[in-house]
C-alpha cells in the first residue's frame, strides 16, 4: 500500500472529525447559546444535507482543478470554518460555520475515496477504500468522546481549535507527500442521477442510506441514553465512546478485508443480520457494563465494517462507473447521517431514549431486506448504457 494512501486517510480523519464532535458538547453549547439540545442536534443533521447534497455538485464543479490543489483549498476553506466556529456568538453563526465544514468536507473525503479506488490494484482495493474508511470512522466515533473530554475540561470551543490546528499539520502532510494528481474527466450531475436507474445499484445505496439513519438516531443521542438508563458519568461515558471508537476503526479494516477476501455481498449480509442483533440487544445490556461494552463493540465494529463492503461490491458491480457510484455512495451515507440525527431529535423531544433504539433496529431491518434484494437482482442493469443514452 503507497503512502499517499495513509496520508489520505489521516487527511479524511481531520476533516471528518467536525461531523460529529457536536454530539459530544450538546449540553454545553445548549446552555451556551441558549438553545435545546434538540436544536443543537439538529446541527449534525444540517451538517450531513449538506455534505449529501453538495457533495455531487461540488466534486462536479472542481473536476478540472488538480486534485492535490483542490483538497489544499478544501482543507484550507476547512480551515476557516472551525475558525468561524470557534468564534461563534450565535447559533445563527455556527449554524453558517457548520454549512462550510460540510462543504469543504464532502470534497475532501469524496476526493480521498476516489483517489484511493484508483491508485491501487484490484485486488487491493477493498483494504485501500477500508483505510480511508478507518480515517472516516475514526473521526465519526472518536470525534464524540474528543469533544467530550476537551468540553469538559476546557470549554466546547476549544474542541473547534483543536481541529484548527490539526488541519494545519494536515496540509502540511499534503504538500509534503502527497504527489499531484491530474484531474479526471467531468461528469455532469444529471450523468451521476442516471446512473441511478439500476435497481440493483440503487438498492445498494439504499443499505447505505438506512443503516446509518438507524446508527445515528442512536449515536447522535447515546451520551443522554447511557445518562439516563445507566446513569454514568461524564468520564465513564467518554471511555465508552472511545471503546466503541476503537471498534468502529478495527471495523473499517475488517470490513474491507473481508469484502477482498469473502466478497461485499457476503460481506454486508452477515454485518447488517448481527447490526441487527446488536441493536435490538442494546437495552438489555444496560444492566451492567460489561454487558455493555461487549455490546457496544459489536455494534460499533459491525457498523464501520459496512462502509467499505458496500463501496468495494459498488466497484464490482458497475465497475464502468466506479467513481460515480463511490461519490454518490458517499453523498448518501451522509444522507443517512442527516436522516437518523434529524429523526433522533425529534423522537428524543418526544419518547424515551429507548425508542431511538428500536426505531434504530427497524431501520437496519430494512437495510438487510434491501441487501438481499440486491443480492437477488442476478440480471445486472448495464451501467455504461444508461451513461450512454444520457448523453444522447
Amino acid at each position: 500500500m503507497n503512502k499517499g494512501i495513509f496520508i489520505l486517510a489521516v487527511t479524511t480523519f481531520v476533516a471528518g472529525t467536525v461531523e460529529l464532535v457536536i454530539a459530544g458538547i450538546l449540553g454545553m453549547i445548549a446552555e451556551d447559546l441558549h438553545v435545546s439540545v434538540g436544536t443543537v442536534g439538529q446541527l449534525v443533521s444540517i451538517f450531513s444535507f449538506v455534505f449529501a447534497f453538495g457533495a455531487p455538485i461540488l466534486i462536479a464543479l472542481t473536476s478540472r482543478i488538480e486534485r492535490r490543489k483542490l483538497l489544499l483549498i478544501a482543507m484550507l476553506t476547512f480551515l476557516g470554518g472551525n475558525i468561524l466556529s470557534i468564534f461563534s456568538s450565535n447559533f445563527t453563526t455556527l449554524l453558517i460555520a457548520r454549512i462550510i465544514l460540510a462543504a469543504s468536507c464532502s470534497i475532501v473525503v469524496v476526493v480521498s475515496v476516489t483517489l484511493a479506488a484508483n491508485t491501487v490494484s484490484t485486488e487491493l482495493r477493498g483494504r485501500a477504500i477500508g483505510i480511508i474508511f478507518m480515517g472516516l470512522s475514526a473521526s465519526l466515533v472518536l470525534g464524540v468522546p474528543l469533544g467530550t473530554i476537551i468540553g469538559e475540561n476546557f470549554g466546547w470551543r476549544m474542541t473547534f481549535l483543536l481541529v484548527a490546528v490539526l488541519s494545519i499539520i494536515s496540509m502540511l502532510g499534503i504538500i509534503k507527500f502527497l504527489p499531484k494528481v491530474p484531474p479526471q474527466p467531468t461528469v455532469s450531475l444529471l450523468k451521476q442521477i442516471a446512473t441511478l436507474k439500476s435497481k440493483k445499484i440503487v438498492s445498494i445505496h439504499l443499505i447505505s442510506v438506512l443503516e446509518l439513519t438507524g446508527h445515528f438516531t442512536v449515536y447522535t443521542y447515546f451520551t443522554p441514553f447511557l445518562q439516563s438508563t445507566m446513569g454514568l458519568s461524564t468520564n465513564m461515558i467518554s471511555v465508552v465512546l472511545l471503546i466503541f471508537g476503537v471498534a468502529g476503526i478495527a471495523g473499517g479494516w475488517i470490513g474491507g478485508w473481508s469484502s477482498d477476501k469473502f466478497g461485499g455481498a457476503r460481506t454486508i449480509l452477515i454485518s447488517l443480520l448481527l447490526f441487527v442483533v446488536s441493536l435490538f440487544v442494546l437495552p438489555y445490556a444496560t444492566g451492567s457494563i460489561i454487558s455493555l461494552l461487549i455490546v457496544v463493540i459489536l455494534y460499533g465494529a459491525l457498523v464501520w465494517a459496512l462502509s467499505p463492503a458496500v463501496q468495494n461490491y459498488l466497484t464490482k458491480e458497475a465497475p464502468e462507473s466506479s467513481d460515480i457510484q463511490i461519490g454518490l455512495n458517499t453523498s448518501f451515507l451522509h444522507l443517512g447521517v442527516a436522516l437518523g440525527s434529524g429523526f433522533g431529535g425529534i423522537i428524543i423531544n418526544h419518547y424515551p431514549v429507548t425508542t431511538n433504539i428500536r426505531v434504530a433496529g427497524i431501520m437496519v431491518t430494512l437495510a438487510l431486506f434491501s441487501a438481499v434484494y440486491s443480492v437477488m437482482q442476478t440480471k445486472q442493469y448495464p451501467v455504461s448504457n444508461i451513461l450512454t443514452t444520457s448523453k444522447k
